[in-house]
């Protein structure tokens, strides 16, 4: 029987996307599952099942109860996914349990399994198996309409995850009210952000008194959004898989260095347009994709073939036979 162990990175400077991407893995698992985060969080506790347990680590690089669990047995196979943890030093706990890592960037790691969603090249460690690729993304079948979107308005969306610290957002609307002011056609901005993001009180000041821009704060169906919406303007992470599955096409902007490779990457396969993180940039790219329809049919077709929304139900049987040879 499975008993797994999750260690993400809740933290606010990770964001919420491991949680999320966790989140989808354990909803194809029948048993309980133990959760082992940074911290307390009132969101978190009611995000999980009522059926898992949950204890907080109280730090992004600490593990001493989830080693506690591994020495006593209540667990049988750990799933990492955190940037502040290296798996090397969990395997070195007890190299009888299986571990799986979520990992979105070439880093030297120690693993049963290693799984990317992103379309980067990962070097092989012998004796590893990887689940590399979109179609391992672990997003949720609610993020695939099987209805052609209809769009009644051109609508944009500006996401860039729950926190967006370093103000990326503030960039976008900028250059979205130049386009607005300068040219002749018009449409709607859709802004999300989590209730503590700390750039909320600067975006409301950005859009006070105009009537097109909407801000929506810890949104429960990010879904409704993404069907409303024309173009998303964003960063690779995992609401990007989901916007691809969904067929929304966007515009990368990196908030960090490893985000710079993976929007090359994605590029590359056709699946996006970038941008970088100036108003003049964005401005000037947005007004582009805007106005080439042809592009984005093509990043919406091609998105929709590479993420399906079946990634999680595939890690989910590959752990499960890994658990069953190890047993």
């Amino acid at each position: 029987m499975l008993k797994l162990g999750i260690r993400v990175s809740t933290d606010t400077s990770s964001g919420r996307g491991h949680f999320e991407r966790c989140l989808t893995i354990r909803s194809y698992i029948t048993e309980k599952v133990s959760w082992f985060v940074d911290d307390e969080s009132k969101f978190i506790k009611n995000k999980i099942s009522k059926l898992d347990e949950l204890f907080c680590e109280n730090g992004t690089n600490k593990y001493t109860i989830l080693k506690k669990s591994i020495r006593n047995n209540y667990i049988n196979c750990v799933l990492v996914d955190s940037y502040h943890i290296n798996s090397r030093d969990i395997y070195n706990i007890s190299n009888n349990i299986p571990i799986i890592v979520l990992i979105d960037q070439n880093i030297d790691t120690r693993a049963n399994i290693i799984v990317c969603p992103q379309p980067i090249d990962v070097d092989l460690i012998e004796g590893t198996k990887y689940l590399c690729g979109p179609k391992y993304a672990p997003i949720s079948g609610k993020f695939i309409f099987k209805n052609k979107k209809k769009y009644l308005n051109n609508k944009i969306l500006i996401s860039f995850g729950a926190y967006d610290s370093i103000g990326i957002t503030i960039n976008a609307i900028e250059a979205i009210k130049n386009i607005l002011l300068y040219h002749s056609y018009s449409f709607e901005t859709v802004i999300t952000l989590g209730k503590d993001s700390p750039i909320i009180n600067k975006v409301r000041t950005l859009i006070k008194n105009l009537s097109n821009f909407q801000l929506v704060l810890e949104s429960k169906n990010m879904e409704d959004i993404y069907k409303d919406c024309n173009i998303a303007i964003g960063a690779p992470g995992l609401s990007f898989l989901e916007r691809l599955a969904s067929g929304l096409p966007s515009l990368l902007i990196a908030q960090n260095k490893t985000h710079d490779e993976l929007i090359e990457k994605w590029v590359k396969l056709g699946c996006a347009v970038r941008a970088e993180n100036s108003i003049k940039s964005i401005q000037n790219n947005l007004n582009l994709f805007f106005l080439d329809d042809i592009s984005r049919k093509k990043i919406i077709i091609k998105g929709k073939n590479l993420v399906d929304g079946k990634g999680g139900n595939r890690i989910v049987k590959e752990i499960n036979k890994l658990v069953k040879y190890n047993d």
